[in-house]
């Protein structure tokens, strides 16, 4: 339904992004936070609207990055640039790399099924392979890296490539119920890559 990134260039122990457009009472906010230090921890996820938000995929380390998949379910409505998402740190972490994004159709209620994270380096990342127990599941994928991200991989198509970080949030629809994992192309350098499958209604 919408994107939006923050990529703050200094160490913050606090960062926060605004949905620009309206939000929509049933939806579901996901989101890929990013930072690149192995030492800084996510304290608290929050909005203005007063959305719940978990963890679907915990913080994962690897190749000086971490990144974790964040989500909440069965939003309620917000007017256009009023809701804004605040994440807290213990410490101030580096180059922060907070992406926003709200989708339609999943389940109001424990949606998040499957995940997994990989790192690594060269000029293609990718993740090793989740369950999808049904068709028209929602395969969230997000990437972090040392290089620039320069597209979505086979079969996901580009939601978000942040300037001047060139991370990366590539989605794609479950064809089948089966295993699938993501692959993202990317300048040759250091990456980390998580995928989350979320149910459908």
């Amino acid at each position: 339904m919408q994107q939006n990134y923050l990529t703050p260039q200094t160490p913050q122990s606090q960062v926060a992004v605004t949905y620009v457009l309206a939000q929509t009472a049933g939806d579901t906010n996901i989101l890929a936070i990013g930072w690149n230090d192995t030492t800084a921890a996510i304290q608290s996820v929050v909005d203005s609207a007063g959305n719940a938000y978990q963890a679907a995929v915990a913080t994962f380390r690897g190749s000086g990055l971490s990144q974790a998949i964040w989500f909440a379910p069965n939003i309620v409505a917000a007017a256009a640039g009023v809701n804004q998402v605040t994440v807290t740190f213990d410490q101030a972490a580096v180059f922060v790399d907070l992406r926003i994004t709200e989708y339609a159709r999943l389940k109001s209620t424990n949606p998040f099924d499957a995940g997994t994270s990989s790192s690594g380096s060269g000029i293609n990342a990718k993740t090793g392979f989740v369950p999808v127990s049904a068709a028209s599941e929602l395969l969230f994928a997000a990437g972090m890296t040392s290089a620039t991200f320069t597209g979505p991989g086979g079969g996901y198509a580009s939601e978000v490539i942040t300037n001047p970080d060139g991370d990366l949030v590539e989605d794609a629809i479950a064809a089948t119920p089966g295993s699938y994992r993501a692959t993202a192309p990317l300048n040759d350098g250091t990456w980390l890559l998580q995928l989350a499958a979320f149910q459908a209604q």
